[in-house]
């Protein structure tokens, strides 16, 4: 059986072609240069030089993660394109697994890290028992610092590798600690250990399809925490030029809404009202407005677009509009509330408004009637 295993969970790529047990061939490369500039090559010299080619693969191994995002990716789609043209599976090999079988039975633990970026590794905890590679921490990310001090209190030795290890190294006092480094040449991931890996999990029939193969993250990369980071809500006073947004969210959510004029008033009206926005980005998704009455607030509406109802964003604008109304000195607030209106009566139940009376047929549009709340 040829197994054909990548690494591209750091900034090494290595590639190793492995026949029945036998390693034909290792390259490595650390050089700076990308993985899509340099992966493919590396593949392709390979196969020339063991005179072999991609359809003779009986297996292709991939490290599936945790590491490097666009790494991670780059190697995931080598791997699935050339398993899909020619019908093989796939063995998705943890990452900081191949990393621990470099040091192949060692007699400490093994604690392989790889760079999470903003002083945090990858990491997991291994050891050797009867020739086989045993994991005694799960996969996670964690301050390096944190892991240093957690592994130092364990009272036995252990080993160090990855990349990581360049973020964990100033913690540790070589001179006392039970923690040792890896020497370079073990310390880098390797494909032959990754393949090794690969070629067990074929013997127990765990492998995947070009299809269902995917990298495993354990967290989210930066642009998507970016990303969800603009799509947390934002709340600020709202301003003449949101009243197209919030006059359009008042048509979608109610039968009987308030006239564009009418908002223009109101944001005009600063000795009386307050009204702010909900906001995703640049993007106006919800709106609530109060009238001032010496030191009491009368809440008037609230309303989120319904394409981003489900989000919280209602508590956020209610959260808010308290928060304002403490700074205007106000000492109590007010509402109405269709009695049909469960989730927003069990929201401003949550938010420490009370029921105090009922006010019949207050709707216009259906006569039903409304629910006062108070809140001091």
């Amino acid at each position: 059986m040829l197994i054909l295993a990548i690494d591209t969970s750091s900034s090494t790529a290595t590639a190793a072609l492995l026949e029945d047990g036998i390693l034909l061939a290792e390259y490595t490369q650390n050089s700076g240069r990308t993985h899509s500039q340099r992966l493919m090559p590396m593949i392709d010299n390979m196969f020339k030089a063991c005179d072999k080619k991609a359809g003779d693969v009986d297996l292709y191994a991939c490290t599936a993660g945790p590491g490097s995002f666009t790494g991670l990716r780059i190697g995931a789609t080598a791997v699935k394109a050339m398993a899909q043209v020619f019908d093989k599976p796939i063995a998705a090999v943890p990452s900081l697994d191949a990393l621990a079988y470099n040091l192949y039975d060692y007699d400490g633990m093994i604690c392989p890290m790889l760079d999470a970026q903003r002083g945090s590794v990858y990491s997991a905890l291994y050891k050797w028992e009867n020739n086989k590679l045993v994991k005694i921490q799960d996969y996670r990310v964690i301050d390096a610092k944190e892991l240093v001090d957690k592994l130092a209190a364990f009272d036995q030795k252990i080993a160090i590798l990855g990349d990581g290890v360049e973020i964990a190294a100033k913690y540790i006092d070589i001179n006392t600690s039970n923690i040792s480094l890896v020497p370079a040449g073990s310390s880098q991931p390797r494909a032959s250990s990754c393949a090794a890996i690969a070629e067990q999990m074929q013997l127990e029939g765990n492998l995947e399809s070009s299809y269902s193969f995917m990298p495993t993250y354990i967290r989210k990369s930066q642009a998507e925490v970016e990303y969800e980071k603009k799509q947390e809500p934002t709340t600020r006073i709202m301003e003449l030029r949101d009243v197209e947004a919030v006059w359009e969210i008042e048509k979608l959510s109610f039968k009987t809404p308030w006239s564009r004029e009418s908002f223009i008033e109101e944001v005009k009206a600063k000795d009386r009202t307050r009204y702010v926005v909900a906001e995703l980005g640049d993007t106006v998704v919800g709106y609530g407005g109060m009238w001032l009455i010496i030191d009491e607030a009368h809440i008037t509406n609230i309303a989120v677009h319904p394409d981003y109802r489900g989000k919280k964003i209602g508590k956020r604008i209610v959260e808010e509009m308290i928060a304002v109304a403490n700074n205007e000195g106000i000492t109590s607030l007010t509402l109405e509330v269709r009695v049909s209106n469960a989730p927003a009566i069990k929201l401003y139940k949550d938010l420490d408004f009370h029921e105090v009376a009922i006010r019949k047929g207050y709707y216009v549009d259906t006569g039903e009637d409304a629910l006062i709340m108070w809140k001091k």
